[in-house]
């Protein structure tokens, strides 16, 4: 069936940005499922330390035109009535950029508007769908909602650490797999990371994709 699927960007740049490989994957499974991909980012980022100097606000709308086939729309211009799923593609972004996880650990925060969009799709139970990093974003913004996730966040095995306190039940996989956490309609996988496979990280993001869209369907 059919949707709007959000794609939640957090800029350019592996360290401080969305992991760019991923998006091609993403896009051509939800187009083939019939599906309308809407590029998002908020306006507010997470202050960064600029040790002692003052450093240019990040634009994220126009920063992410070029990976967003220059279409950006605001989180903060979205009803969550709007989307049918969404998606958070790795990168470090979502734990630098989107939410202050690398600092602040389980008392992070994440961007208010991308926290109230993924609450407000998770109390419409609308299936969410992460990759990498992509994951402790999402824990970090529904860790007042949800109860023992199962999720994966890769293979970094502090950040797992650090966030251990929010009940998480992180679970390795392989760079093919897919995990579902049914009860919370949460769709995760490692992503493709600096260093891995290309071929084996794209099975599992279009493996993702497809089974959101699927979910969609039911």
């Amino acid at each position: 069936m059919p949707g709007k699927i959000g794609i939640l960007l957090s800029g350019l740049g592996y360290d401080r940005g969305t992991q760019i490989l991923e998006l091609p994957f993403i896009y051509r499974e939800i187009e083939r499922s019939g599906g309308s991909p809407i590029c998002l980012a908020p306006r507010e980022t997470v202050p960064v330390a600029g040790r002692g100097k003052i450093l240019k606000p990040r634009d994220l709308l126009e920063e992410c035109l070029p990976i967003a086939r220059g279409d950006m729309t605001a989180v903060e211009d979205v009803d969550n009535k709007y989307l049918d799923a969404l998606i958070i593609p790795g990168g470090k972004g979502p734990i630098t950029v989107l939410s202050d996880t690398v600092d602040s650990g389980p008392d992070a925060h994440a961007v208010r508007s991308v926290r109230e969009m993924i609450v407000g799709l998770h109390v419409r139970k609308k299936p969410i769908g992460t990759l990498g990093y992509g994951g402790a974003l999402l824990m970090v913004a529904l860790k007042h909602s949800i109860e023992q996730p199962i999720i994966t966040m890769g293979e970094d095995t502090a950040l797992i650490s650090s966030l251990s306190p929010l009940g998480i039940a992180p679970v390795n996989v392989g760079p093919q797999e897919v995990i579902h956490d049914s009860d919370n309609c949460i769709f995760s996988a490692a992503g493709i990371s600096p260093g891995s496979s290309i071929a084996k990280g794209a099975d599992a993001v279009e493996c993702m994709t497809i089974s959101i869209m699927e979910h969609r369907g039911r």
